[in-house]
């Protein structure tokens, strides 16, 4: 065998060598992604549905001195909550779907 035979073997095994480990990797990241969307997705309901209480029962409580600013603060909160993971579930979409993408191509 010559040089440029051996050369060529040499690249072609870590070519495949280097497309294995991105595909055990992407397959990884798919999993982990995956679950965190759901779970973004989730808390994002949940969060959406405190803020809509909290704003909802704002006047009434508004006359009580301590009262009222805690439930400002949980409304105000629970919206900074929701629209914070909203983001996250859009960066784990995102990358799942990249993750999906790297997977097909190196199967």
């Amino acid at each position: 065998m010559g040089f440029f035979s051996r050369l060529g073997h040499k690249i072609s095994h870590g070519a495949h060598r280097l497309g294995h480990k991105i595909h055990q990797a992407s397959a990884g990241v798919h999993r982990i992604a995956h679950k965190v969307a759901d779970v973004s997705g989730k808390v994002a309901k949940v969060a959406g549905v405190v803020s809509k209480v909290a704003t909802a029962a704002l006047p009434f409580t508004a006359e009580i001195p301590v009262v009222g600013e805690v439930v400002g603060g949980v409304a105000a909160g629970s919206k900074a909550v929701q629209i914070g993971a909203r983001g996250i579930n859009k960066v784990a979409k995102f990358v799942d779907r990249g993750a999906v993408v790297a997977n097909k191509l190196t199967r």
